[in-house]
């Protein structure tokens, strides 16, 4: 260990007391930061796992749907038309329910999805089972939010009284919060016809053509080819949904907020303690320590306390997590930890940074009477 690291760890261990305090602060905002990361990131893939998740990445729509499926009316004939397009490979439809149905244990709120399985829009997802059989009708798969509710392969969910067995189950599929079933057109079909019988004049009606597009295809162009119709890519679909671009740039303000707010916190902590310090880092500089050496102690007694602020906050949120009700949206993310443990460990080296300044202007020969 070098001379700095020496310093820093002899000071830590003699201010245990003042470094508790701001490890304290710190694991509460960590704490803070990671159960409003996991709300964002519960909400965020919560709302868009059944445009994320899919081979599909492009969707198709009515002009005046403003990117919601639910909106959205196109008639299967697009699909052929959006095949043609330069720059599509692939295409197929899309029809979406919002609706209520009955599963093993009683009533559900869900979204049933009907699609061409194989084709665009297919769920990458699959953790057990299989998916419906292309044409097959009358099966379905789940998503895995409606295990909770007793749907497990075998078992069968109603809507409006048309049934569908479950052959799979697929995980991060859900849809505007809600789990999601998978199945063909014909079976999509039948269910809304029969929750929606306004619908049922209109046998070839979907709601959106899902597309896989080559990388540099103009979206704007394959839309040309098709009137009244708009083209987003999935990434955008899952931003159109209402609520979701709102609710991720509301937290995340308050998320890099409270992150500014750990900087601060280090840097008035190291202020004080380079002030209280300051007759002891001017003998040691009268000693010939070099200012760099006395500035990286500083920092490495920052970055030492917001490391151990960034495990006591995950440990106390990961633990808070296990008391949160399961209907309640969270999403406790491996990449988001370490993006806030990064975020957190550049606060305090920043904070740490703004007291070095005043660690330069002690003057050794003026500094040891008390006067800087």
């Amino acid at each position: 260990m070098g001379t700095a690291g020496m310093l820093a760890t002899a000071e830590i261990r003699r201010g245990r007391g003042r470094f508790a305090a701001v490890v304290s602060a710190l694991s509460l905002i960590v704490f803070l930061v990671l159960i409003l990361a996991s709300l964002a990131d519960g909400l965020f893939f919560g709302a868009t796992g059944a445009v994320r998740s899919t081979t599909a990445n492009a969707y198709g729509f009515s002009s005046d749907a403003e990117g919601s499926l639910i909106r959205s009316r196109l008639d299967v004939a697009d699909v052929d038309r959006f095949a043609a397009a330069p720059g599509v490979e692939a295409a197929g439809p899309v029809g979406v329910l919002l609706t209520g149905g009955i599963g093993p244990e009683g009533e559900l709120d869900l979204a049933v999805f009907g699609l061409a399985m194989g084709g665009p829009g297919t769920p990458t997802t699959l953790v057990d089972g299989r998916l419906p059989e292309p044409g097959e009708v009358g099966v379905a798969a789940a998503d895995s939010q409606l295990q909770r509710f007793g749907v497990q392969i075998g078992t069968t969910v109603s809507v409006g009284g048309e049934s569908a067995q479950i052959v799979g189950i697929v995980t991060d599929s859900a849809y505007q919060l809600q789990p999601t079933i998978w199945t063909s057109v014909d079976t999509w079909r039948a269910m809304r016809d029969a929750v929606r019988p306004e619908l049922r004049g209109q046998p070839t009606s979907i709601n959106s053509v899902a597309m896989i597009v080559s990388p540099d295809a103009d979206l704007a162009a394959i839309a040309a080819n098709i009137p009244e119709t708009t083209v987003l890519t999935a990434e955008a679909t899952g931003l159109a949904i209402p609520g979701v671009e709102q609710q991720a740039s509301t937290l995340n303000s308050i998320i890099y907020t409270t992150l500014a707010v750990a900087a601060l916190v280090v840097a008035l902590f190291f202020a004080l303690l380079v002030l209280e310090k300051r007759e002891l880092f001017a003998a040691l500089k009268a000693l010939g320590t070099p200012t760099s050496r006395l500035g990286v102690a500083v920092i490495v007694q920052a970055l030492v306390s917001s490391a151990l602020g960034v495990v006591f906050g995950t440990l106390v949120a990961r633990g808070f997590g296990l008391l949160i009700p399961a209907d309640v949206p969270t999403l406790f993310r491996t990449d988001t930890l370490i993006t806030i443990a990064v975020f957190t460990l550049v606060a305090g080296f920043v904070g740490a940074v703004f007291s070095l300044r005043r660690i330069a202007r002690i003057d050794p020969a003026t500094a040891i009477g008390g006067a800087l």
